[in-house]
């Protein structure tokens, strides 16, 4: 697909002032797909849930082009690592894999002190029971 002709940023600064003054929206950021919800995003904000406003009105649409965006940084909404790239967290991966491990530790040691336990009651009903 053909990329659009790029506006020059001082061109795109005075449509975005004369909107402004008209009392239009003018939204900025770089548009991206997929949003969380799965539709597009423009910077921070979901186009999908931010047109859903305007619902049945008539809309004039103007979009202008600034060149090419730069990469996403994915940030995880967890711990706030910055990604290389969409998809699970390696520090938040390793952190569950670490609580995990020591939760299995953990339950094998309480595990091991019931036995235990129990050993030493049969023991002394053993115990009680000859006496």
């Amino acid at each position: 697909m053909k990329h659009p002709k790029s506006l020059h940023p001082a061109n795109a600064d005075e449509l975005a002032a004369i909107a402004l003054e008209t009392g239009a929206e003018v939204p900025r950021g770089a548009l991206r797909y997929p949003s969380e919800s799965g539709g597009w995003r423009l910077g921070d904000l979901d186009l999908s849930e931010h047109l859903d406003k305007y619902r049945d009105q008539q809309l004039v649409v103007i979009i202008g082009s600034l060149g090419r965006a730069g990469a996403e940084r994915v940030i995880c909404g967890i711990c706030g690592f910055v990604l290389n790239d969409v998809g699970g967290c390696p520090r938040c991966k390793l952190v569950t894999e670490e609580a995990a491990k020591e939760l299995k530790e953990r339950q094998e040691a309480e595990e091991a002190l019931f036995r235990e336990i129990e050993e030493i009651l049969e023991q002394a009903g053993n115990t009680m029971s000859q006496g």
